[in-house]
Parts: structure tokens; sequence; C-alpha cells
């Protein structure tokens, strides 16, 4: 195998024949350049992603510090050991950018309670376990303590990387993801580019959300009254849209969006049309 792309002492991409693969070991990058040849003594793990995948990671690393695809390889690794469970590569490209975006969250107190937290510790208790591993983890790395929501919102990666283990499930969740998507589409009359993190971020959101609908469980309300009024203030198509939306939810899955669910959606969805914002999408 050939070097393609050192990302550091620790993490090279490398053409195996015509594929590439991302290659993880002590040192392995050390003192190396591209075209140099991988010492395949120095390989601990492989990981191969599809083509969206890799734009998706390659996005990732140039702006993210490579600490934090370490720390999720370590979570990843963590969890397959201790639930003996195969996980989908996704994990390393979703988990990374949450942690990131967590800490820097923490950093300036901002906080994003996880209105899931009671049904993932009762429906997920061996996933959040390893997500409050997890948080010791970045704490030691990283100097930042997270809370519980955090450990929970962990869990729920290792969990969405794992669906393929229940077809019924994740049918219903593809489902639901694909129809508020094709509500967005249509109202903003946009075309989500798959390999941009933002969108990603809105699916992860979806298919946690889609996890607690389908688990029947209630939840404590929050008083997100005030910010809902701000986020769809003097914007149309905000408010038709998240109308819209939840219609489809009521009528396909039989369930009530809450107050605070929908604020959950606009803030995801405010991130993706920030960027595609012109006079004609207000």
């Amino acid at each position: 195998m050939k070097i393609i792309r050192i990302y550091n002492n620790n993490i090279i991409a490398a053409l195996d024949g015509d594929k590439e693969v991302i290659l993880t070991g002590n040192g392995i990058g050390f003192k190396k350049k591209a075209n140099d040849e991988v010492d395949p003594q120095k390989i601990d793990k492989t990981y191969t992603f599809e083509d969206q995948q890799k734009t998706q990671f390659q996005q990732l690393l140039n702006r993210t510090p490579i600490l934090y695809f370490q720390i999720a390889e370590s979570i990843a690794s963590r969890a397959v050991k201790q639930l003996n469970i195969e996980l989908s590569n996704q994990i390393l490209i979703s988990l990374t950018d949450h942690l990131w975006y967590a800490v820097e969250r923490k950093k300036k107190n901002l906080q994003m309670p996880n209105l899931m937290l009671n049904e993932i510790k009762v429906l997920y208790k061996n996933e959040y376990k390893v997500g409050l591993w997890a948080i010791k983890l970045i704490q030691a790395n990283t100097q930042i303590e997270l809370g519980e929501n955090e450990a929970s919102y962990i869990a729920m990666h290792i969990v969405n990387a794992t669906l393929g283990s229940g077809k019924e499930t994740a049918t219903k969740i593809l489902r639901f993801v694909k129809d508020v998507q094709t509500v967005i589409e249509n109202t903003f009359d946009i075309s989500f580019d798959e390999d941009v993190l933002d969108f990603s971020r809105l699916l992860t959101h979806l298919k946690f959300l889609a996890q607690h609908i389908f688990s029947n469980e209630e939840k404590e309300p929050m008083n997100m009254d005030q910010m809902y009024s701000l986020l769809i203030s003097n914007h149309e198509r905000m408010e038709r849209c998240i109308d819209n939306i939840t219609e489809i939810v009521n009528m396909n899955y039989r369930y009530q969006l809450t107050q605070d669910e929908k604020v959950y959606l606009l803030i995801h969805i405010n991130k993706i049309m920030n960027k595609n914002e012109t006079p004609e999408n207000r």
C-alpha cells in the first residue's frame, strides 16, 4: 500500500489496490510522505469509506482537530468490545463532528439538553454506560467536562450506527427521515447536498427523533415558546415548513410534535438554510 495523505503521525490515507482506505496506528505517518510505502507492522486499524463518506471525512478533518477523530475512534472501539456489536464506519464521521461541536458549545457555556435523555437511559442503558465512559475520556483529553446529556447523545450515535440489526425499526426510521426531508426540500425549493455536514447533522437528528417517536415514551415538556417564535419570526417559509412537517408526522405516524421538538427541528433547518439563503427563500 502507498500513502496518499498524512493527517498526523498516527492517521493516514493510503491506496490498497484501487481502493482508498484510512489507516491508524502508532507512528504510522511519522517521517512519511505521499507515495511512501505503508509499514504493515504499524497498521492498527483499517477503515473503508464510501465515496460520499470520503468527502465528508475530508471536510471534517479540514476544520476539526484530529484529536476528536481519535476520541471518536476510541469510543467506537469501546462500544464494539463492551457491547459485542458491529458499527458502521459512518459513526467515526458523525461522532467526531458531534464531539467537536459539543466541546465548542461547552466552552461558550451553551447547553443542548437532550429531550430523550430519560428514554435513552432506560432503552439503551448499555450504550449510555459507554457514553458516560466517553465523557471521562473527553475530559481527560480536552479538560472540558460534559454532562449526562452528552453521554446520551453519544449513546444514540452508537445506536444509530447499529440500526441495521433491527430491520423493521430501521425501515420505519428511514421512511420518517425521507418524509421530513421531502417536506423541507419542497418548501424551500432546494435539493440537499448529501456530502455537506450540516445535512448529515439534520439526518442524524431526524433519526434520533424517529427513534423517540417509535419508542412511545413520554417526556417532560420544556418552555421553548419564546425560542419557537424567534426562529419563525418574519420567515413565512420556515413557519410553513414546520407546519407541514407537523401535519405529515401526525398523518403518517399518529404523533403530535411538541413545541420543544419543533424548536430543535427549526435549529437544524436554519443552519442549512442560512447557507442557502437568497431573497426568494424568505
